[in-house]
Parts: structure tokens; C-alpha cells; sequence
């Protein structure tokens, strides 16, 4: 009995979803595919129809793919960017197959990364691209700032547009325009940076992806700064209150779980170096 012709492209396509499930299950992760969950709250909260599973699906492959990608950035190299940057290019059409050869088997960034290209909207593939290219721009001048009002400055412009482009990616799916949506993850999107950035400050440092030398009067800045625009989006929206404090607890625990792991590749290791601290059981 033969194979079917589409037999081969079946088994990849489940190999494909196999090895995304088990991205998506890393401990390292899950802060970030547990944010669609919160945002689609938002959605009732702004009662705001939309089908809740396509918004859901869109948004996880997004925040798997910015989890992903900063991980690789943190591990390897900032110019790796540009890099997934050029991939997603090549996909302008948007909602396509993705592509699933030898090298995406091999990445994690890769695999994200063409999944992510199945969930852009045509008509909305050059606004994403030019967004990315803008939060590219952000983690590079992160890297570079010499001061902590600089640093702090850019890590709330990382925050902002990461919550930019989720909202631009689920418009296509909303029954309408929200302003007052797409401002409230504009804002958590900041603090939520900010509170990355006071769990890992002295982390980052050691591995040096900061271009100063945080001091503890940096650091308590930065707590100052983190708590006080924290509290102000909770005043002004205390019904969320609860789902921010759960958003904090995932983000601290699920770090401080996964911090061991995260461990800077041997240059030397060429291409493999991603690898080291990517790879999944």
C-alpha cells in the first residue's frame, strides 16, 4: 500500500505543532502565553465582541514569539533581531503556511517565527513589520544607554510597543476600534517591562546586557519608578486590580524558575550557541 502524496506533509505538519506544544509548555514561557488570557479579559471588560478563541490563538503565537526571541537576543546576540526581522519579511502576504525545514526544526526563534507569520492579517503584514522594526530599534538603544533614566526611558518604550503591535495584530478580529484598550496595554505593557527589569537589573548586569553598572540607588529608582506607575494604572482601573496582581505573580515566579537556565552561550560555539540554552526535553 502506498503513502498518500499528502502523507509527508501531514507528518510535518505534525511535527510542527509537536515540537510548538512543547515550546509553549516551557516553564520559561509561561508568563508569556498566559497574557492572552488577560487581555481577552480585558475585552469584557471594555465589552468589546469579539471571537474569544481566534483572539486567543493570535496572541499566544505572538507572545511565544516575543518570549522566545528576547531569550535568544538575552543569550546570544542583540543583532540576532535583525535576523527574525529578515525571516518576517519574507512572509509579507501574511496567513500562508509556514515554512518548516531542517533549520526551523533546529530553532526555536524559527519555529515561533513562522507560526507567527500564519497569524498577521494581510492588509495589517507592512504596519507589523514597521512596529517590529521600531521595537528592534528599542532593545538596541535599551542596550546602549549609559544611565538609568535612559534605560528606564527605553525599557518603557520596549513595554509600549510590545502592547502596540498585540493590539495591532487582534484589530482585524475586534468588533470595533478601542482607544481606551489599546491605551490600557500601552501602560501595562510599560510597567510590565519596568517590573521585568527590577526583577533582573542585577542578573542583566552580570551578563552584561547593560552599558552601565547599576549602583543600589539605581536600583531602588527603579522600584520608585516601577511601583508608582504600577499603582497609578490600578487606581484608574481597580476592577483589573486583580488580574494585574496576578499578571505580577507570574511574571516574578515564572523568572525566578527559569533564571538558572538562561545561561550565556560559548561564542565559540558557532551557530549552535542559540541551542545551548534553547533547547527543550
Amino acid at each position: 500500500m502506498t503513502n498518500s502524496p499528502d502523507a509527508p506533509t501531514r507528518r510535518a505538519q505534525d511535527e510542527r505543532e509537536r515540537l510548538y506544544r512543547a515550546l509553549a509548555r516551557d516553564a520559561r514561557y509561561g508568563h508569556y502565553v498566559r497574557i492572552p488570557e488577560r487581555i481577552c479579559r480585558c475585552l469584557d471588560y471594555f465589552d468589546i465582541a469579539a471571537s474569544r478563541e481566534p483572539v486567543r490563538e493570535r496572541l499566544h503565537s505572538y507572545y511565544l514569539f516575543i518570549g522566545v526571541v528576547d531569550d535568544l537576543i538575552d543569550s546570544s546576540r542583540v543583532e540576532a533581531g535583525r535576523e527574525i526581522l529578515e525571516q518576517l519579511g519574507n512572509g509579507r502576504d501574511g496567513g500562508g503556511s509556514p515554512a518548516f525545514d531542517e533549520e526551523t526544526k533546529r530553532s526555536r526563534a524559527r519555529l515561533v517565527t513562522e507560526v507567527l507569520k500564519t497569524h498577521i492579517s494581510p492588509e495589517i503584514y507592512p504596519a507589523v513589520i514597521e512596529k517590529l522594526e521600531e521595537l528592534y530599534q528599542a532593545v538596541v538603544g535599551e542596550r546602549e544607554s549609559v544611565t538609568m533614566r535612559a534605560y528606564v526611558e527605553q525599557r518603557k518604550a520596549v513595554g509600549r510597543l510590545t502592547a502596540e503591535l498585540s493590539y495591532l495584530l487582534i484589530r482585524p478580529l475586534l468588533g470595533r476600534d478601542c482607544v481606551d484598550l489599546r491605551r490600557l496595554m500601552q501602560q501595562v505593557g510599560e510597567v510590565g517591562c519596568l517590573i521585568d527589569s527590577t526583577i533582573d537589573l542585577r542578573h542583566d548586569g552580570r551578563l552584561g546586557l547593560l552599558s552601565f553598572r547599576p549602583t543600589l540607588k539605581n536600583y531602588l529608582q527603579l522600584a520608585a519608578r516601577t511601583l508608582r506607575d504600577g499603582l497609578s494604572v490600578s487606581l484608574r482601573h481597580p476592577r483589573l486590580s486583580g488580574l494585574f496582581l496576578a499578571g505580577l505573580g507570574d511574571d516574578l515566579f515564572d523568572r525566578l524558575r527559569a533564571r538558572p537556565e538562561l545561561k550565556r552561550p560559548d561564542p565559540s560555539d558557532g551557530a549552535r550557541g542559540e541551542y545551548a540554552c534553547e533547547r527543550a526535553a
